[in-house]
């Protein structure tokens, strides 16, 4: 089986030395490749550049990228129907950068703002909604989603990463982040949670999702 995982943070740039960004070390990414790899799948790794987590022995990254507009392009070029699943564990920006003004109202060049400013004031915009586009380019591949909740109850958190499922037209989300609280929860589209403790166990319980779909 075929299996394509988008993992590590993405940015979006403000100016020519500045980025918006996501935090993500990309540790889950790779520990759930490694996994997936144990359970006979064949795994292609894009891995964001500014990634710390290590990538370990036998575990390469096809591809790189460094902004969301990257991972846009690389969906583009590659024929993502020819992967039976697509995984998304990738920390992406919500919001790119609409307009930047100093205090005054004077729109700012977007080669390098001045480091002597009073101020600046940030008017953001959504960023491109890599989910959808990825369902857009593979219509029959399944594709897992990730959702990562700091405010609310479980409940509320679980809702949430329904809504995504059922936005953004995956096969499944995994939850996790301060709302959720410890590991991980697989939430299939269909069927009941199950809670991961940690990234081997989420690993184990995506690859039998992944066999049996």
């Amino acid at each position: 089986m075929e299996v394509l995982l988008i993992a590590g943070p993405a940015s979006v740039a403000l100016d020519r030395a500045r980025v918006l960004t996501n935090t993500s070390t990309g540790r889950t990414g790779v520990c759930l490749a490694e996994t997936l790899r144990k359970h006979g799948l064949h795994i292609t790794l894009w891995y964001g550049t500014a990634s710390t987590h290590p990538l370990p022995t036998g575990l390469h990254s096809s591809e790189r990228f460094q902004t969301v507009h990257d991972l846009e392009k690389l969906l583009q070029r590659n024929p993502l129907s020819t992967y039976s699943a697509i995984l998304l564990p990738a920390a992406l920006p919500d919001y790119d950068l609409a307009v930047a003004t100093d205090l005054a109202g004077h729109k700012l060049s977007r080669q390098k703002w001045p480091g002597h400013l009073p101020g600046i004031r940030l008017e953001l915009k959504p960023a491109p909604r890599i989910l959808n586009r990825i369902r857009t380019l593979a219509r029959q591949t399944k594709i897992i989603g990730w959702k990562w909740e700091a405010e609310g109850s479980k409940a509320e958190a679980v809702d949430s990463a329904r809504s995504q499922i059922s936005d953004c037209r995956t096969d499944a989300c995994i939850l996790n982040g301060p709302a959720h609280g410890e590991g991980y929860l697989f939430v299939p589209s269909q069927g009941d949670p199950t809670p991961c403790p940690d990234p081997v166990s989420l690993g184990n319980v995506i690859a039998s999702f992944l066999k049996n779909a």
